[in-house]
This record gives C-alpha cells, sequence and structure tokens, in this order.
C-alpha cells in the first residue's frame, strides 16, 4: 500500500539524517508488538542515543498529519521502536480490505504464462508427484494474478514464462521452479484425495462434532475438504523440497481442517448478526466513518490485524521473490494463512465477539465485526490463492 511505502521512506530518511549512517534494516514485527514496537530499525553499531531526543518528539508531533501517525518512539542503544497510533492503521487497513485494495499501489504490467510438465495429463492420471506440480501451478498462478501481472496463453507471445518442473532444463528460455517428488505408499492421486475426504470426515464428526442433516450435501462438503486437505499436503514444504507421504505428519490433514473451520466460524458470525439484525435485537451496522477504533484495545486483535491484514501485501511481496521472480515461494501463502487461523482461533476463543444489545457494549462489538470483516476478506483471499473450497458452516 502506497501510504505504508511513504511512512517506510520516512523512518529511513529519519534514521539516516540522526544517526549518520545507512548500516540498519527495517522490520516490521510480527510478535511482542506492545513491548517492542510495530516497526523495528536495527542498526548494524550501536549508537549514542542522547542527542536525537529532540529529533525523536519532533517526527512524533509531525507525523500526526500523516494517514499513518507515530503513537511514540522508543530509543534503544542498537535499535528503534515506532509504535503506530492503532485507531488509524485500523481505519485505514479495514477500508482498503473493504474497497479490495489491500495489495500494491502500481501494478506489474508484465504478460505472464505459467506452464508445467503435467498441463497435457489429465488430472484422473495424476500420481502424487503430477498432483503436486498442478497445485504449485495453481497457486503460482493465483499468486502472480493477484499480484497486478496479466495472467495468458503461452501461445501469446508472453513477456515472460514460469515453468513449473520436475528437474531443470537449462535449454529452455524459462524461468524454473524445480517442484521436489512426492514418496508415496504406491496411490495416485484420485485415490489419496479420497483417503483424505475419510481422514476430514472423521475430524468434522468427532473433533468438531459435526452432525449430519443433509446426507448429500454433507458428502459433498468431504470430498471437497478431502481435495483442500491434498493440496495443502502437497504446500507445506517448500516446492524444491521433496515430499515423504509416508511419514506420520501426512497422516491427519489437522492443517486444512483448522483453516476452513475457522473460515466457517467467521462466516458464522456474520449471519448470526444479520439474523439478529432483521428481527430487531442489533441495529443496522454504521458506517465506517462513525466506527471508534479507539475501542479495540486487546493485544490479541492487533495482533491478528497487524501481522495478517496489514501484513498481508508484504507476505504476497515476499512470496513473489521481492521482485525477483525466480525466487517464487508459494508455500508461504500456506504458511501465512496457518498463522493467520492459529490467531483467529485464540481470538475467538478469548473474546465474545456478539454481545448484548446494550450501549456502552455495541460500540466495541461494531469496531470488532469490522476488524473481523478485513481478516475475512484476507482469509477469503488466501483461499482462493491456495485453490481451496471455502466452508461457510462446518
Amino acid at each position: 500500500m502506497e501510504d505504508f511505502k511513504k511512512l517506510d521512506d520516512v523512518l529511513k530518511n529519519f534514521v539516516q539524517k540522526w544517526f549518520n549512517t545507512s548500516r540498519y534494516s527495517m522490520r516490521y514485527q510480527n510478535r511482542q508488538l506492545s513491548e517492542c514496537g510495530d516497526i523495528v530499525v536495527k542498526l548494524i553499531e550501536p549508537q549514542r542515543i542522547d542527542t536525537a531526543d529532540f529529533a525523536v518528539q519532533s517526527l512524533v508531533e509531525e507525523s500526526i498529519e500523516w494517514k499513518l501517525p507515530l503513537e511514540n518512539i522508543k530509543m534503544f542503544s542498537s535499535s528503534i521502536a515506532f509504535h503506530l497510533k492503532r485507531e488509524y492503521v485500523f481505519r485505514y487497513c479495514i477500508e482498503k480490505a473493504l474497497d479490495h485494495k489491500l495489495g500494491f499501489g502500481d501494478e506489474p504490467s508484465s504478460e505472464i504464462s505459467v506452464i508445467s510438465d503435467v498441463d497435457e495429463i489429465s488430472s484422473d492420471n495424476f500420481n502424487m508427484t503430477d498432483f503436486r506440480l498442478s497445485t504449485v501451478q495453481k497457486v503460482v498462478k493465483n499468486l502472480l494474478d493477484f499480484g497486478g501481472f496479466k495472467m495468458i496463453h503461452p501461445t501469446e507471445n508472453p513477456t515472460l514464462i514460469i515453468s513449473i518442473v520436475r528437474n531443470r532444463n537449462k535449454e529452455f528460455n524459462a524461468f524454473e521452479l524445480v517442484c521436489g517428488p512426492v514418496t508415496s505408499q504406491f496411490i495416485n492421486a484420485k485415490d489419496y484425495v479420497k483417503k483424505r475426504a475419510n481422514d476430514m470426515q472423521l475430524i468434522a464428526q468427532h473433533k468438531y462434532g459435526i452432525r449430519v442433516r443433509d446426507h448429500r450435501h454433507f458428502q459433498e462438503t468431504i470430498a471437497s475438504l478431502g481435495r483442500s486437505a491434498a493440496i495443502v499436503d502437497m504446500l507445506e514444504s517448500k516446492a524444491s523440497s521433496p515430499v515423504d507421504m509416508r511419514k506420520d505428519k501426512y497422516q491427519s490433514s489437522k492443517g486444512a481442517s483448522f483453516i476452513l473451520y475457522n473460515y466457517a466460524r467467521l462466516s458464522v458470525i456474520f449471519e448470526t448478526l444479520s439474523e439478529k439484525q432483521k428481527i430487531g435485537y442489533y441495529p443496522e451496522l454504521p458506517s465506517l466513518e462513525d466506527i471508534d477504533f479507539s475501542r479495540l484495545e486487546e493485544e490479541d486483535e492487533w495482533h491478528l490485524f497487524w501481522v495478517y491484514v496489514a501484513g498481508f501485501p508484504n507476505m504476497v511481496k515476499q512470496a513473489l521473490g521481492d521482485g525477483q521472480l525466480e525466487r517464487l515461494s508459494p508455500h508461504l501463502v500456506l504458511a501465512f494463512t496457518s498463522g493467520l487461523v492459529i490467531c483467529l482461533s485464540k481470538y475467538y476463543r478469548r473474546i465474545r465477539i456478539l454481545t448484548e444489545n446494550r450501549d456502552h457494549l455495541l460500540s466495541t462489538m461494531f469496531a470488532r465485526i469490522y476488524m473481523l470483516k478485513s481478516v475475512y476478506y484476507v482469509l477469503s483471499t488466501l483461499l482462493n490463492m491456495l485453490d481451496l473450497e471455502a466452508v461457510t458452516q462446518m
């Protein structure tokens, strides 16, 4: 997002000017935000900081006019911790998310084609390595598409071809993403998906206590979950790493069920809110301009929002190789998704989202609903990238 880039530039200029150094690193924090700051600059060489006190206060005062102002700055001998005004970040990123603009500023203009060694093979005949190549190819396509690249057919003279391959072919004129082999117990992809569907049915009924009302719909859902579980298994490791399906870690499919279960949790919250609004128990959701985001005081919700909503564009950038497409890392999308749902689940268990209809509770509830709408948008986008079929009830 353009305003975060402007913020980065201002903070870098501040460090370079007041510490007279270009030897530093900047990091958006993903833990201990209250203690360590939201953005931290690490100085390669320790500095005397007493002469920078005035500059620090001036920068905080100056930032009042920014879209993403600073709350305070903490100085240490080898680092500088920047704390942002949280309510401003909430409002800014939620507005971007609801407008589906939680991405990059200038979109790339390159026309790209993504091919693989299994392009012409029927999926019914996939062995497990074929299935992995096909899975990685789809995620790479979705990732590039979200990143603003125009996806075209190889015959349309693309600017660049990215090939998902088993082995490198130096004579081929394309960026190559090597996909490691899958070792399995002599099972093809079609049977493996069925096996994962059975695993998911057991998880749904025993762990989550799902009761079957519509048997046909339930079986369709389980088949979808089985496919999703198989996809997650293929993406847990870096693409170039081999996968050994004989190991115990691939026998539960907990990752896929946990991701989709938490997506369904959010869907149920919004559906329940809508139903209670229809019967007059809750008033209509106020406009974004009327929401008081200073009500969001919980550290858990700030961590969820800062790392997984505000941090979403940066994850996409990293997965796209930070501008070097030969370093594409589709497994980062799954890792980010897994981190999001773990954080969301922790928050959901501790915080009651839909409260009683009382004036002093509604202001906080509405702020949380908007915050969770932005999380829902990010999670929906991630499911699309991963080619996982969303489940709204489990």
